[in-house]
């Protein structure tokens, strides 16, 4: 974070310092505003001496009950609800005994809300790096991915990977994506800001504060629609980040999506600078890919070579190379259609297409997002457990398929998917049927529709589907200890099922 004043942090939130609540007269109005904040923290767990302390709320909890511990850490500058230190007074006022008393040495400022306070605070600091360009990232699937696919382009392009700020963990709410523009110093270049949601409005606010030059909507599928009531939802949601480009943003459509025609032609409408990919060359959805793939080949960890093809007015435009070839470490097709989101990002800040190559092929698997690893000479297992949806469980099924071997695919229950959750299990099933996967097991509870679908449509394969995951593991022993042949297991589960334990056992168990 770069350095900021109270009086700073003041202008930022429309914050008003609390003078009455403290006994302390050591400082005056002046000396307290050119008071220097140099971190913030919402945690009282990660405090250090001198930060600025945010408390935050939520349905289950107040941190302004922890306004003590914080302050015992050595908070320097709290930064609170006006309608608590107002209730607090009235309490302390009626002689109540549950009140709290401010430290002496303890700068307060008041807002009205700290959470709306913590994303001004965010894009205030984002607002003081001179020159930064920010990219903004959303879909249903791939964001992780396309982040760090871009990071590396653009670690590249500048020079250093330490100018480049990427959205760390899953800090891409309300919430995470404020605390990521704070880690923001004058020296970086660029921002890579994943942008997540579970409602409709939430993206059009991380937007409002991200600002992005440059904004890209991955895909539209079958997740969170719990929250989103439908997928027309989902995809209204995701359409938020371009609602906050800046005046010269360039918005970026994967032309496969679904609603990539309507995409396509709102933005039109409002005039918007668009750049379009594809993993085909031909118009699509009511547009001409500007960057497509041509020659797509995958070797035996599934991991895809193929040929980066800029659109003829893009290379006048930019008087470039016409194509390059690629080899990711990423296995599957979905992969070269991340890379290629990337790409077409890179391509928005002026990279190279050299230097696209270079960041694209630096990128290594990332545990729980589509790890391949040979455990023994007959044993692969692939790892993608962080996540499930329907979509994203095919796009794991298309790659396991492309395997000379006998084909596994484990499934846990998928989450969020509200009164869509019965159709997407059984999707799941038939899809795993029709692509010819020849074992399937499941655990959990929906899981077992996934099951159900895949017998139903069977011809010489039963599905196995289990309550709990040691059962599972026996099962998996005995049909792998049985195997002479190579197989490759693909295990796949939201985050709730936790099939990382799954993984974990093959590992152990069959490790060479």
């Amino acid at each position: 974070m770069i350095p900021i004043t109270v009086e700073q942090l003041c202008e930022a939130t429309d914050g008003q310092i609390n003078l009455d609540d403290q006994k302390s007269d050591n400082l005056t109005l002046a000396e307290i505003n050119s008071v220097v904040i140099n971190n913030v923290s919402t945690d009282t767990r990660t405090i250090n001496e001198n930060d600025l302390f945010i408390v935050l709320k939520g349905p289950s909890f107040d941190a302004h009950n922890l306004l003590q511990s914080a302050i015992d850490k050595g908070a320097a500058v709290l930064l609170v609800e006006k309608s608590w230190v107002e209730k607090n007074r009235a309490e302390k006022n009626c002689s109540q005994n549950n009140n709290f008393t401010f430290a002496n040495d303890c700068i307060v400022v008041m807002v009205a809300d700290t959470r709306i306070a913590l994303g001004l605070l965010g894009r205030y600091i984002k607002q003081q790096i001179k020159g930064i360009k920010c990219a903004a990232i959303t879909g249903s699937n791939g964001k992780t991915t396309c982040k760090e696919l871009l990071s590396a382009i653009l670690s590249v392009h500048s020079g250093d990977k330490n100018k480049v700020l990427a959205t760390a963990g899953n800090f891409n709410n309300d919430i995470g994506l404020p605390l990521t523009l704070l880690r923001l110093q004058a020296q970086h270049q660029f921002a890579v800001l994943e942008l997540g949601a579970n409602h409709i409005g939430e993206i059009a606010y991380t937007s409002a504060l991200a600002q992005p030059d440059v904004a890209l909507v991955n895909n539209v599928m079958p997740a969170h629609l719990e929250g989103f009531g439908s997928l027309q939802g989902v995809a209204t949601a995701k359409a938020e980040i371009w609602s906050n480009l800046t005046p010269s943003g360039i918005a970026v459509v994967n032309l496969e999506a679904n609603f990539a025609v309507d995409f396509v032609q709102k933005l039109a409408n409002k005039h918007q600078p668009l750049l379009g990919f594809s993993t085909k060359s031909e118009q699509q959805n009511g547009a001409k890919p500007d960057l497509f793939a041509s020659d797509i080949v995958h070797n035996e960890l599934g991991q895809a070579s193929f040929t980066l093809n800029l659109s003829d007015t893009l290379v006048n435009k930019l008087n470039t190379l016409q194509n390059i070839s690629i080899q990711l470490n990423l296995p599957g097709l979905h992969n070269v259609s991340n890379a290629l989101a990337a790409s077409t990002m890179a391509v928005a800040f002026g990279c190279s297409l050299q230097d696209i190559k270079k960041g694209l092929e630096s990128v290594q698997q990332v545990v729980g997002r589509v790890n391949c690893s040979v455990i023994s000479e007959t044993v692969t297992v692939i790892d993608d457990t962080y996540n499930a949806n329907s979509a994203s469980v095919k796009a794991g099924i298309d790659l396991l398929v492309q395997y000379q071997a006998n084909q596994v695919l484990v499934c846990g229950d998928m989450g969020e998917l509200g009164d869509y959750a019965e159709q997407e299990h059984k999707t799941v099933g038939e899809y795993a049927q029709q692509q010819g996967i020849q074992k399937l097991f499941t655990v959990g509870n929906l899981s077992q529709l996934v099951s159900h679908a895949y017998n139903a449509a069977a011809k010489n394969t039963v599905a196995e589907h289990f309550t709990d995951k040691q059962q599972l593991k026996e099962a998996l022993n005995a049909y792998l200890s049985d195997k002479e042949s190579k197989t490759v297991i693909l295990v796949k589960g939201s985050r709730s099922a936790k099939m990382e334990e799954i993984v974990a056992f093959i590992k152990q168990t069959f490790s060479a």
